[in-house]
């Protein structure tokens, strides 16, 4: 797959001031994936170089932090115990985020659409439960109460009348759904318009 993520560390040779007042001309701030002030402008349709830039997004300030969280957590203590709705409410709002780019900022509703779309198939039988089950309720309750979720790699399975999944394993679809849509979106019309749009409203919005 040619946008395969990459959340190995990387080289970082820039040496920004921690502290005082910055004096005299300032050169132009390299691309800092964290901060919309530093995105390039928005090619005038999407190419290589702006599918690049969403990757960079993606990869080194949504899903590159949260996988940071999760090696620390199982280096510590070999699964995800008692870091569990952290990561949880920090992989819905990456998925919000992730898909409002090529099917809107709809208060979640975009979420369904890019799980059918983009997940492994063994989730797209629960894409609507997702939204409403986990995204509605972890974001906006923190607990989750009709639903489950496990601290390793279970794979996503109906229980209870609901479902359930391990958070290893949904960052995994997670991640597999990015780098698809990623592929998708040099080629999809629809996914093309609605990723610029979305990329060139949230640079717009950015404070220098």
């Amino acid at each position: 797959m040619k946008y395969t993520l990459d959340f190995s560390p990387k080289v970082d040779v820039s040496a920004p001031a921690v502290s005082g007042a910055l004096v005299g001309a300032q050169p132009q701030p390299a691309f800092v994936a964290w901060q919309p002030s530093t995105w390039p402008m928005a090619t005038a349709s999407v190419n290589e170089d702006f599918i690049c830039t969403l990757k960079r997004i993606f990869e080194e300030s949504i899903l590159g932090e949260i996988s940071n969280v999760i090696d620390d957590a199982l280096a510590v203590h070999g699964d995800l115990q008692h870091r569990g709705h952290v990561v949880a409410i920090s992989l819905m709002c990456a998925l919000d985020a992730i898909s409002s780019y090529g099917y809107g900022r709809k208060s979640g509703k975009q979420i369904p659409p890019f799980i059918l779309a983009h997940f492994p198939s063994e989730y797209h039988p629960h894409a609507n439960e997702i939204r409403d089950v986990y995204r509605n309720t972890l974001v906006h309750s923190w607990n989750l109460f009709e639903a489950a979720i496990y601290p390793d790699k279970t794979a996503v399975k109906s229980e209870n009348g609901t479902i359930g999944f391990g958070l290893l394993n949904f960052f995994q679809a997670l991640v597999q759904g990015t780098e698809n849509f990623l592929e998708e979106l040099a080629h999809n019309g629809t996914l093309q318009k609605n990723s610029l749009q979305r990329y060139r409203q949230l640079r717009g919005t950015a404070k220098p």
